[in-house]
């Protein structure tokens, strides 16, 4: 295994998030037993297209095996009139698997389903997908599909607790699937900024 990999991934994320001004919005941190996953988000007027959300993410699990994400997503805001909300966007996955020795590199469509109970401490459940097919998935696998469901309750102002349920499986190039969260479970929490 080239451990320059993960090193490599970790230094380009930190360094992505390092450069975001100081408006940048939120960070999440997922964790279970087995994985963890650290995301920094700012709107996409970094990039010149304002308006959606723009994703820099690092997830990684006890068997080594890392992966980089960069993520856009264009979603309506919630409202007591329209509580139920539609997200679509793309993410492009980098990384690498260690056992076996595997690199990852894919272009993902995805999307979110967001339904908000409004309150005093608003809560909502939701359910994300994002899919590489084979056509834009590169390295050494030949699919990609990641999935989470979750449930989301804002404990403090500018702060927000969840618990989720992912999926994030890849087809190798020899027909293989390998199950990158054998845990599945997984708490975090997000605070804006």
């Amino acid at each position: 295994m080239n451990t320059r990999i993960p090193h490599m991934l970790c230094a380009t994320t930190l360094l992505l998030a390092a450069s975001l001004p100081a408006s940048a919005n939120d960070f999440e941190a997922a964790l279970s037993s087995e994985t963890a996953q650290f995301t920094f988000r700012s709107d996409s007027s970094l990039i010149g297209w304002g308006g959606s959300e723009l994703g820099f993410g690092l997830y990684y699990n006890n068997e080594d095996d890392y992966v980089g994400k960069l993520s856009l997503l264009q979603r309506r805001q919630p409202s007591q009139q329209t509580p139920l909300t539609l997200g679509v966007g793309a993410r492009i996955y980098g990384g690498s698997i260690d056992t076996p020795d595997k690199g990852i590199f894919a272009i993902a469509i995805g999307g979110e389903v967001r339904y908000t109970f409004p309150g005093k401490m608003p809560m909502a459940v939701y359910l994300t997908a994002h899919y590489a097919p084979k056509i834009t998935s590169f390295a050494d696998i030949d699919e990609l599909v990641e999935t989470n469901v979750g449930f989301q309750i804002e404990v403090l102002p500018q702060t927000t607790a969840f618990v989720g349920y992912r999926s994030f499986d890849v087809e190798l190039d020899n027909g293989d699937n390998y199950d990158m969260d054998d845990d599945r479970l997984h708490i975090g929490i997000r605070m804006q900024f």
